[in-house]
């Protein structure tokens, strides 16, 4: 009789385990559900535009530069020069950003040259070689004042854009024609990409992700605000 109370009191034993196993390993799904849900919930721009700001930094030649580099805002422009709000922002916005606050010392402006599809890979390559005689912004100022021209994203284009920027022509020619720069823009898509960006224009002002060809009066708050102005 013993050895079947015995018996009894085993099996109550791993049946009183078991459950405590069940229930455990249920508190570690809960948990980690939750850790996952507070995760998801969580506001990623800082982070990303911190990141691609950092990558900016961090790989120069990636990223034509201009204002005073301890300027207390910078903002992070990517591009397609293929894009007609692009165009808009360069033409109607990028100017008054220019004059009221990159030269007067308040604005570090990073260009990130992009692609949106291979299409316009020749034309983002033109740029960063006009980059290399540091007139990024005069080329891509001339590229999107002349938007409209039938051949505005072939090699004659580029060729005009990089006449009025000033351009030594022919070590242009030799920089565009062997597509030097294809490889650093597929590491400034991924790094965009990366930091969600799908789409151009994008920005990214200390820290804060501003999505389309916003007028100027936008990026005035934003950037006033971040001056404390």
């Amino acid at each position: 009789m013993a050895k079947k109370v015995s018996k009894k009191r085993n099996v109550q034993a791993k049946r009183q385990t078991n459950w405590v196993l069940i229930g455990g390993v249920i508190v570690v799904g809960v948990i980690g559900l939750f850790a996952l849900l507070f995760l998801s919930l969580q506001t990623p721009t800082a982070v990303e535009s911190l990141s691609l700001e950092t990558y900016c930094q961090d790989n120069p030649g990636n990223c034509p530069a201009k204002g005073a580099e301890d300027a207390p805002v910078t903002i992070v422009e990517i591009a397609d020069f293929g894009c007609p709000h692009c165009r808009d922002f360069n033409v109607q916005t990028e100017p008054l950003i220019d004059q009221q606050y990159i030269e007067t010392g308040q604005v570090r402006y990073l260009a990130l040259p992009f692609a949106l599809s291979p299409a316009t890979m020749p034309a983002a390559n033109a740029g960063l070689c006009a980059a290399e005689q540091g007139r990024y912004f005069e080329f891509s100022a001339a590229m999107f004042a002349g938007f409209e021209e039938p051949d505005a994203r072939e090699r004659s284009g580029f060729l005009r854009a990089g006449a009025i920027a000033g351009l030594d022509t022919d070590s242009f020619t030799a920089c565009m024609d062997q597509a030097k720069y294809n490889n650093i823009l597929q590491d400034n898509i991924s790094a965009a990409q990366s930091a969600g960006v799908s789409s151009t224009p994008n920005f990214f002002i200390n820290g804060q992700h501003v999505e389309g060809a916003m007028p100027f009066a936008a990026f005035q708050q934003q950037i006033d605000a971040l001056l404390g102005s």
